[in-house]
């Protein structure tokens, strides 16, 4: 009797077996060759596996044949047909990531610069320690650092450079102040003063002015005072015309230069430079104080003059009281008054 193969495992192909014989026809007989039997069709998508003769010790091992489909490769044009393609990001979206990446960088620069201002102006290693001054002549080292709000000691970060010159620069006598730092404690401060050369009288009072004719302070007790003096100013022309009484100082100051220059100001010092109504010059000089009479502008060759008559005097050994070089209409005639 021949045994009938166990049944196959779930979700595998059946392998075909030899079918029993039709009705009617008798079974060979054993060790008898059997008849050519046409086998029965194949089932549709199923794999056919030849008939394996029966075995007297174990029965035939059931099919194991699997048919494994390969993957298809991905298609070029598109994605496979049935998956769901990517959303795209939003453009929103996108934006807004960027602007949260931006402000994080933000945020961690405003927390190093926050640190890095915080140690520069508490460190003890950019504390104030020197303070140099170059070109003070009438103002000490300490005077300009006071006035500047420069003090030893402080930081060097929190010191507006700006405001300190602008400071310093408010006393009189300086006209200009530049004031720098060199890292990591040092305060440089250079200064431009102004020069004295004359007094004007304006009223009952004396200023100081400058070689241009600025008119810079009112004189003190510490200023100095040997300097020549300019009357026949009013108040009501400094009030009615300040640049035409600069213009005024600053010929008259040209005037003592000239003198200077002809070597009549090293013989005879000039004490004082009067203005006349019709703005005419007359200049006293020397001890005797003799009036030098210059009229009006120009006075370089009136000068020139007076230091001749006062050389021709000189070798006379005579003293005059007044020279006279203000004759426009002969400027060769000069008259001298003998003392």
């Amino acid at each position: 009797m021949t045994e009938r193969p166990s049944a196959p495992p779930p979700n595998r192909r059946r392998a075909s077996t030899v079918p029993p014989a039709p009705p009617g026809r008798a079974a060979p007989a054993r060790g008898s060759k059997p008849e050519p039997v046409a086998a029965a069709p194949a089932p549709k998508n199923e794999r056919v596996r030849p008939a394996t003769p029966s075995s007297h010790e174990s029965p035939a091992p059931p099919a194991t044949s699997v048919s494994v489909r390969p993957p298809r490769p991905p298609s070029k044009s598109g994605p496979p047909t049935g998956a769901r393609p990517a959303r795209p990001i939003s453009r929103h979206l996108r934006a807004l990531q960027l602007l949260a990446g931006a402000a994080v960088v933000l945020i961690a620069s405003t927390a190093v610069a926050w640190g890095a201002r915080r140690y520069i102006v508490s460190s003890p290693r950019f504390a104030v320690r020197t303070v140099l001054v170059d070109g003070a002549q009438r103002r000490s080292a300490e005077q300009i650092a006071s006035s500047g709000g420069i003090e030893v000691g402080k930081n060097i970060f929190t010191l507006d450079l700006e405001l300190a010159s602008a400071s310093i620069s408010t006393d009189p006598w300086i006209e200009k102040a530049t004031v720098t730092r060199t890292l990591p404690s040092t305060v440089h401060v250079s200064v431009v003063e102004r020069e004295a050369q004359a007094l004007v009288a304006i009223g009952g009072d004396l200023y100081l002015a400058t070689r241009d004719g600025e008119l810079f302070k009112e004189l003190a007790e510490d200023d100095p005072f040997d300097l020549p003096i300019v009357t026949g100013i009013t108040g009501e022309q400094v009030a009615r015309d300040r640049a035409g009484v600069i213009i005024a100082v600053r010929r008259l100051l040209d005037v003592v230069e000239d003198m200077e220059r002809a070597g009549v100001a090293r013989r005879y010092p000039i004490q004082e430079l009067h203005v006349e109504r019709d703005g005419s010059v007359v200049i006293t000089i020397g001890k005797e104080g003799i009036a030098l009479h210059l009229g009006q502008p120009p006075y370089r060759d009136k000068v020139g003059q007076a230091a001749r008559v006062l050389t021709e005097l000189a070798q006379r050994k005579a003293s005059a009281s007044v020279i006279f070089l203000d004759n426009d209409a002969h400027p060769e005639r000069v008259v001298v008054r003998m003392r």
